[in-house]
């Protein structure tokens, strides 16, 4: 039995959506997620699978740019593809800003975004801890869009990260969210 059992193929953006199978495969697929792999190993064996369907179902040399995984109408992941050397679009560094407040010091906003301090202080080139009121840090983030099924404790949860770092880096004033709501979650690593 396949991993997926249908896909949709968006030709403007080269873009493939896979379907999980809801039966057995699924169950096969969430063992497998449930190993203990690292992050970038899961989706690098996801994306061998989803690269396999793409050559079987679609025409030959059709390009592709990104693979969307599903199950039934929760998204599960989105890998990219640039030069035909993947990417996955977690892995990819981004960056958010957190501005410092009266009273901030070095320590008390790491232990809020749940970072640890030499990695901070490297993404800023800081020598030491002084910070000046209305410096924007600069904080390595994952991107995470919202889906039907999210709440703010379960996204904090699968990024092993708090609720108070994700209000802090959205500017959140309440724990509701939206779907297709775009959120940066502070990186620990």
């Amino acid at each position: 039995m396949s991993l997926f059992y249908k896909h949709e193929w968006d030709e403007e953006n080269k873009q493939l959506t896979l379907f999980i199978n809801p039966s057995e495969a699924f169950y096969e697929f969430a063992v497998e997620f449930a190993e203990q792999k690292s992050g970038t190993e899961k989706k690098g064996s996801l994306l061998v699978i989803a690269r396999q369907y793409s050559k079987q179902f679609l025409p030959p040399q059709t390009k592709v740019n990104s693979y969307r995984v599903k199950f039934q109408n929760f998204l599960v992941a989105v890998m990219k593809e640039k030069q035909n050397e993947a990417i996955l679009e977690s892995d990819t560094l981004e960056y958010g800003f957190y501005k410092v407040m009266p009273d901030d010091t070095m320590k008390d906003i790491c232990q809020l975004l749940q970072m640890d301090e030499a990695l901070l202080r490297s993404e800023n080139n800081l020598s030491s801890d002084t910070l000046f009121v209305g410096m924007d840090l600069k904080v390595p983030v994952y991107r995470h869009t919202v889906v039907a099924s999210d709440s703010l404790q379960k996204v904090a949860e699968r990024f092993d990260t708090s609720k108070a770092a994700i209000r802090s880096m959205n500017k959140l004033q309440t724990d509701c969210l939206c779907p297709g709501m775009e959120l940066k979650i502070p990186r620990s690593e």
